[in-house]
This record gives structure tokens, C-alpha cells and sequence, in this order.
């Protein structure tokens, strides 16, 4: 079948964006700047590389990108490695339902290959997945098109036949700058944000099924649009 669902993994397989918010919180209160949650949502779907050099720059750190990121990585060793980590309700179903299809399933996260790994075990959905890609993988992270254009090369489909699961702004602008069909996921973590440039919203992984299901016969037809 030429067609691959693509799922990001922070928001999207994961209810883990607290745990984001709070690593960033606790990086930049280590370096001095009383972060709040509102200090820190506006970088939600910006990989390490991206959003690290961003704080530096937006709130005058002292410290070097490098260090920063290396402090969020311990962090983030430290607070995954503890927390109590499920999948989203409706995720395993839906992964199921995808799989008995005949459709790639792939991840194309801005996380670390070693947190991927790390949260795909945690919640039973490791061996679930044909490929996953890391921001690590590409030159620019998301909002640029380049891990979903990696994401479509591995799957060996066109990108205009990858359908992206999303939960984030800047992760629905790289699915659609690559040219693929993007569901927004309405995680309450990320409710609120804009959600607009996606083909279709949803709040509930049961609902997404459908939508999938009418892409699936639309990509017969040689077009998902």
C-alpha cells in the first residue's frame, strides 16, 4: 500500500508535554531565570537544537546552547526515566487498526533517538513501528519539512501520500511544508494553540480512525486531496 501514517510522539503517543514543560522550567530556573509555564509553551514542538539557542536568545542566558542542552538531556534522563509513562487512550486500538489495513506506520519525532527508545519501551509500543525518525536525523527540526520528507523516504512513499498525526503548531507546519495530509490531535496539554493549518482536528484518538479509514480509500484514487 502506498501510504504511511506518521505519528509524533510527545503529545501524540504520549501525554508527555508536562514533563517537556517542566524539564524546560527546571533548566532555566537552574540558570537563573524564574521560568513560569507561560515562559516555556510558546517553544512546545521545537526540537533540542532549535528551541535551546531560542531561550539563549530570547531570555539573555548566559550559558552556551551546548550546555544547555546538556543539562536538559540529564533532566530528562532523570524525570522520563521515573515517570509512569502510558499511551494516549485510543492509541494502541488505533495503531492496531492502521496495521490491519496494510498502512506503514512510522515516528517522526523532535526528541533524541535515545528518548524515543526510551518512551517507546516505557509504553509497550516498541516493534509497533516500520521506521522512526529523530530530529537528530535532519539538518532543520520542525517547523521545517525536512523530518517528514526523511520520514516519507523511509516509508518509500511519496510525502503527498504520508498522513501526519500532530499535536503541536510548529510540527503541523513541518507536515504540511513537506506536503503531507496532517490530523491536529487537541491534546489538552496543547489545546489552545493554532491548530489551523491542519486538513483535520481531532480530541479523540476514535475519531481519528475514520478520518484515516476516508484517506485510505481517497489514496486509491492516487491523492489524498
Amino acid at each position: 500500500m502506498n501510504l504511511a501514517v506518521i505519528f509524533d510522539m510527545d503529545g501524540v503517543l504520549i501525554d508527555s508535554q508536562p514533563l517537556h514543560y517542566e524539564i524546560d522550567i527546571k533548566v532555566l530556573k537552574k540558570c537563573g531565570y524564574e521560568a513560569v509555564l507561560s515562559t516555556v509553551v510558546p517553544y512546545t514542538g521545537l526540537g533540542n537544537p532549535d528551541r535551546w539557542p531560542k531561550y539563549k536568545e530570547d531570555l539573555g542566558l548566559s550559558q552556551e546552547p551546548d550546555e544547555l542542552i546538556e543539562m536538559a538531556e540529564e533532566t530528562m534522563r532523570e524525570l522520563f526515566g521515573n515517570a509512569d509513562l502510558k499511551p494516549i487512550d485510543g492509541i494502541p486500538t488505533l495503531l492496531d487498526g492502521i496495521k490491519a489495513m496494510g498502512i506503514k506506520l512510522g515516528v517522526a519525532s523532535s526528541s533524541s533517538h535515545e528518548l524515543i527508545e526510551l518512551v517507546l519501551g516505557k509504553i509497550g509500543l516498541n516493534g509497533r513501528f516500520d521506521f522512526i525518525v529523530s530530529g537528530e536525523d535532519v539538518a532543520e527540526g520542525k517547523p521545517a519539512p525536512d523530518i517528514y520528507l526523511k520520514a516519507a523516504e523511509k516509508a518509500g512513499v511519496p510525502a503527498n501520500m504520508c498522513i501526519a498525526i500532530e499535536d503541536a503548531p510548529a510540527g503541523i507546519l513541518a507536515a504540511k511544508n513537506a506536503g503531507c495530509t496532517c490530523i491536529a490531535y487537541e491534546n489538552p496539554s496543547t489545546l489552545g494553540q493554532d491548530f489551523t493549518n491542519a486538513d483535520y482536528s481531532t480530541g479523540r484518538f476514535d475519531d481519528c480512525f475514520p478520518i484515516i479509514k476516508t484517506l485510505f480509500f481517497r489514496s486509491m484514487t492516487g491523492a489524498l486531496s
